[in-house]
């Protein structure tokens, strides 16, 4: 375990802290089984370490050790299940979307086996691949890593039950990081875009915005701004 590795557990655990419920839930939740937080809220701590924001919900899959307590959990804190069978909970103001790593969706319906090495292999935008085990403080990074590096946002796994919403994720990294990252697509994910572009029964610009109003619960991009961007794939 490196420093940089038990350095990032501190700053999460510091956004956790924010609420105590939060931590409590969060320390039940460790001895169910290793916590591997995914997506915005460790990219974001890898990407701004001195000052990361509170992301708007933390997505953790949990390799179980015992399910029976989870079962105690999710009668103990008020949640829902999600339409891809995970649970979401809402502790203090906090959420998050917790999921049993071996029935994520991409270990059901791609060929990848059920790991938390794969995990941060089984997204669609490369950005996206960074997964951290909180209990063991490991950090797995490369796709990330390399979407940074190159300045690149790729396609990483293509199958994937949200696409359009990928594709509204993409123009919102693209825009969010400019000023620090200067993000490009690749010929890959412009590929895509030119995909449903091309398909008259798809309203894009549309779909995207309209994606975001749900997705987001506000606007990152005008109308104006997603019909610009689209224009100069």
């Amino acid at each position: 375990m490196s420093r940089y590795e038990k350095e990032i557990k501190n700053r999460l655990i510091f956004l956790l802290g924010k609420d105590s419920n939060t931590l409590n839930f969060i320390e039940e939740l460790s001895n169910v089984g290793d916590l591997l937080f995914f997506g915005g809220s460790i990219r974001d701590i890898c990407l701004f370490p001195d000052n990361p924001p509170l992301p708007r919900d933390f997505d953790i899959a949990i390799k179980f050790k015992d399910k029976t307590n989870f079962d105690l959990i999710t009668k103990k804190y008020s949640n829902r299940r999600n339409r891809f069978g995970g649970f979401k909970f809402k502790i203090g103001n906090m959420e998050f979307d917790i999921w049993d790593l071996e029935n994520t969706w991409a270990f059901k319906n791609t060929n990848l086996q059920a790991s938390e090495e794969n995990l941060a292999k089984s997204v669609y935008l490369n950005i996206d691949g960074i997964v951290y085990n909180f209990n063991k403080s490991k950090l797995y990074d490369e796709l990330f890593r390399t979407s940074i590096k190159a300045s690149k946002l790729d396609v990483n796994l293509e199958k994937n039950p949200q696409v359009e919403l990928n594709l509204l994720r993409a123009l919102v990294f693209k825009d969010k990081y400019k000023e620090e990252y200067k993000l490009n697509f690749s010929s890959n994910l412009k590929r895509v875009f030119k995909k449903y572009l091309a398909d008259e029964s798809v309203e894009l610009v549309e779909n995207l915005y309209n994606l975001q109003c749900t997705h987001y619960k506000k606007d990152h991009l005008s109308k104006e701004k997603i019909k610009y961007e689209l224009q100069h794939i």
